[in-house]
C-alpha cells in the first residue's frame, strides 16, 4: 500500500532524489520546493532569466510558468538507492501563503521514472503585482513510496510521448493541432451571446464595482449622445438656412452688379460715341481750315473761291458738331 513519506524519510531523499533541496524546508509530510531560474511569460512569449538577489514580477491577470530551482531524479535505479524495492511519485500543492495573497496555482503530480526540473504555472488572481524573490517556496511536494505492486509496468521517460523528461529550464508545450481547422469542426460556446456586464457582477469584487462603474458610465454616455445627435440636427438645419441664405444673397447681388456693369458700358459707349463725333467735327473743322490756309498762300488770290469754300466748309463742321454735342447732352 502507498504511503506517504514523514519529514524522516524525505530527508533521506534529499541530495540524491531532491537535488538542491533545502533540508530547512522540510514540512512534516514533504518539502518545500522554490522558484527557479526559468521564466516564461505567456502573453508576451518572453523567456527571462532569475539570478539571487532578482525578483518575478506578475502583474494582476497574468500567467507566467515557472520551473523549480530543485531538481528530481524518481527513476526506479535511483529510488531503490534510497527506498530498496520501492518507487516514488510526487504531489505538488500550492504554499498557502501564496494562496492568502490571492495566487492561483495548479495542483499537479510527479510520475514514478521522472528525471528533471518541474514546470508550473502560476496566475496573479489579485489586484496587485506579485513579487516573488528568487528561491522563494512557492509549492510544497508530498512524496508517496509505491511498494512493488504498486510500481508501473513503464515508468515516466520509457513510453514515446514522456517529452518532458530531463527537462531543464521551461519545457515548452507538445501539444500540437492543427494550424488550419474548418469552422464547422469547431465546438464553442455562442459568446457572442454572453452579456459582459452580467459576467463582470458574477465574477466578484472588484469586477462587479467595474460593472457597476460601466453601466452608470454607458448611461451617460447614452444621454451625452442624445443631446450631441439633437445638437447635430441643429447645426445641419441652421447649416442648410445659412447655405440657401447666402445663395439668394449671392444670386441678388450677381444681379445688381450685373444691372451696373450694363449700365456702365452703355454710358461709356455713349461716352465715346459722342467724343468720336467731335473729334471727328473737329478734324473735318481743322481740315478744312488748312486746305483754305495752303490754297491762299500758296496759290493766292486768283482761286479764292476755293479758300471760301474750305473755309465754309470748316466753319459749318464746327457749327454742327457743337449743336449736336448740346444736343446730345440734352
Amino acid at each position: 500500500m502507498a504511503k506517504i513519506l514523514s519529514d524522516r524519510d524525505v530527508r533521506k531523499a534529499i541530495g540524491s532524489l531532491l537535488i538542491g533541496a533545502d533540508e530547512d524546508l522540510l514540512n512534516p509530510n514533504g518539502i518545500e520546493l522554490r522558484l527557479g531560474r526559468a521564466v516564461r511569460f505567456l502573453a508576451t512569449g518572453e523567456d527571462r532569466q532569475l539570478e539571487k538577489g532578482t525578483f518575478l514580477r506578475v502583474t494582476p491577470g497574468e500567467t507566467v510558468l515557472i520551473s523549480s530551482l530543485e531538481e528530481l531524479d524518481f527513476r526506479n535505479d535511483s529510488v531503490s538507492k534510497v527506498f530498496p524495492g520501492s518507487t516514488l511519485m510526487g504531489l505538488i500543492t500550492p504554499t498557502t501563503t501564496m494562496m492568502r495573497e490571492g495566487i492561483a496555482q495548479v495542483t499537479t503530480k510527479i510520475d514514478p521514472g521522472f528525471r528533471g526540473v518541474l514546470n508550473w504555472s502560476l496566475r496573479n488572481g489579485s489586484t496587485q503585482d506579485l513579487i516573488v524573490e528568487y528561491g522563494e517556496s512557492i509549492f510544497k511536494l508530498t512524496l508517496f513510496l509505491l511498494d512493488a505492486d504498486e510500481t508501473p509496468e513503464k515508468a515516466y521517460g520509457e513510453r514515446t510521448r514522456d517529452t518532458y523528461q530531463n527537462c531543464e529550464g521551461i519545457a515548452r508545450s507538445r501539444r500540437r493541432i492543427p494550424s488550419d481547422i474548418p469552422k464547422k469542426n469547431v465546438v464553442a460556446s455562442s459568446i457572442e451571446k454572453l452579456d459582459p456586464r452580467k459576467r463582470l457582477q458574477e465574477a466578484g469584487y472588484p469586477f462587479n464595482h467595474i460593472a457597476t462603474e460601466l453601466t452608470e458610465l454607458q448611461g451617460k454616455f447614452e444621454v451625452v449622445s442624445a443631446d450631441v445627435r439633437v445638437l447635430k440636427d441643429e447645426f445641419a438645419k441652421l447649416d442648410t438656412r445659412l447655405s440657401s441664405k447666402i445663395e439668394q444673397e449671392t444670386s441678388s447681388l450677381l444681379g445688381r452688379i450685373s444691372d451696373t456693369s450694363s449700365n456702365i458700358l452703355q454710358k461709356v459707349e455713349s461716352l465715346l460715341a459722342d467724343r468720336t463725333e467731335k473729334l471727328i467735327g473737329i478734324l473735318v473743322a481743322i481740315g478744312g481750315l488748312s486746305a483754305a490756309g495752303y490754297t491762299a498762300l500758296l496759290k493766292s488770290a486768283p482761286n479764292s473761291v476755293q479758300t471760301y469754300v474750305f473755309l465754309s466748309v470748316a466753319v459749318l463742321a464746327l457749327i454742327f458738331v457743337f449743336a449736336f454735342s448740346r444736343f446730345r447732352d440734352r
